[in-house]
């Protein structure tokens, strides 16, 4: 048994951070004893009901919001905070989820660390001894060419609560009107500007071409809502009718799964709809959209659920939406072999078991790839450098003269 913290860099729904409860949890049931941290800013959000929800210890670090145009290599009082709680908790290991919440372990405690990205690149600047987890093949591939050490974990499904028939579909299209005969594409995102609300207006602009049968349920809440709202307002008063759906945040969101006929998303939430048997549509950044099928595996397989634009003469989303919700006889097919992929590949049982293997090796890393003090310093020291100049001086109280800043 290992003593483990587990960081999730907030708790709003999102694909990281319920990732992130899957695997702790089943960590846990290997054996481990967990114990899981997360930041907020203000008031915690309802991820943390979820960890409660699983039987796993809970404790919240509050920080204030920085905004910079730099990436901040630490946030000291978060950073102390995670040493504090390294000490309280006797911890031999920490897990943290993206990579702020890397940086403030890294300066926070001097414990064998493992940080998980799931974001789209693994930053240059974490420190290359540090195991990182990484989402797609691709991704892990460039991270382990500039000397990073780097595994793949792909976003891990539990395919026995995510799965056809676990939950009333029917009651969720009841609830929110949407009849037997109407067509629900159904995206389940947290709604950001960053990378997910263009997609999400990309599918609301479609909805002016494919027919009066077709509604757009938007699951999700986030930053971007109140904007995406508005325009879902102006899509559905220029239609007539009450074409986009915007549910907001739900607790659990597997009914909106079951109750869809074509599914858009990226990432996690790309994996679960395909648990859920749904023929499904990848979405991404500056246009990209591409169905998912025997024929589109081996890009996803290799770059992962999402991309970034449209080459000339490909099909945009319009085009996808229209060719998928006309062929309603191919729903089925498609998404008996996405149930099938995801059962065979990315099923928690076997990310688990990959994840407690990166956790040994790097509890067995010579003590000199974790602890030298000159050599943590120097690290400590070179990531500051990406700080803006104006920050630097709350991260040398870290450093120390001659440490490698708090210990745990």
């Amino acid at each position: 048994m290992t003593r483990i913290l587990v960081g999730l860099h907030h708790l709003e729904l999102g694909g990281s951070q319920l990732n992130a409860l899957d695997l702790a949890t089943s960590v846990r049931d290997l054996g481990h004893d967990v114990h899981v941290f997360a930041t907020h800013t203000a008031k915690p959000g309802p991820v943390a009901d979820l960890v409660r929800d699983r039987g796993l210890p809970l404790t919240l670090i509050r920080h204030r919001l920085v905004r910079t145009r730099r990436a901040m290599p630490c946030r000291p009082a978060v950073a102390r905070e995670i040493g504090r709680l390294a000490r309280e908790k006797g911890a031999e290991l920490v897990h943290s989820y993206e990579y702020p919440l890397i940086l403030d372990a890294f300066y926070g405690t001097r414990l064998p660390l493992v940080g998980t990205v799931y974001a789209m690149g693994v930053p240059s600047w974490i420190p290359r001894h540090v195991p990182v987890v990484a989402g797609t093949a691709a991704i892990a591939d460039e991270a382990r060419a500039r000397g990073q050490w780097a595994e793949l974990i792909e976003p891990p499904v539990n395919t026995d609560l995510d799965a056809p028939g676990a939950v009333d579909g029917a009651a969720f299209r009841a609830e929110y009107g949407i009849a037997p005969r109407e067509v629900a594409v159904v995206v389940v995102s947290r709604l950001e500007p960053d990378m997910k609300a263009e997609g999400v207006e990309r599918a609301m602009d479609a909805l002016r071409v494919l027919g009066q049968r077709v509604r757009l349920v938007v699951v999700g809440d986030g930053p971007s809502y109140e904007a995406l709202a508005r325009r879902g307002a102006r899509v559905n008063a220029e239609l007539g009718r009450h074409a986009v759906v915007m549910t907001g945040a739900l607790a659990d969101p597997r009914p909106a799964y079951a109750a869809a006929d074509v599914t858009l998303g990226m990432g996690g939430s790309a994996l679960r709809a395909m648990s859920f048997a749904k023929p499904l549509i990848v979405l991404g950044v500056r246009g990209f959209a591409k169905p998912m099928n025997p024929g589109t595996w081996d890009y996803f397989q290799t770059h992962g659920f999402f991309g970034s634009g449209l080459a000339p003469g490909e099909p945009d989303l319009t085009a996808h939406l229209a060719e998928l919700v006309a062929a309603p006889v191919r729903w089925a097919e498609l998404g008996a072999w996405s149930r099938d992929l995801v059962v065979g590949r990315y099923g928690l049982a076997a990310a688990a078991a990959t994840l407690d293997d990166v956790y040994r090796r790097a509890l067995a890393a010579p003590a000199g790839a974790w602890l030298p003090v000159a050599a943590r310093t120097a690290a400590h020291r070179a990531a500051a450098e990406v700080a803006p100049v104006g920050l630097r001086a709350r991260i040398r109280p870290l450093l120390g003269p001659s440490s490698g800043g708090a210990r745990a």
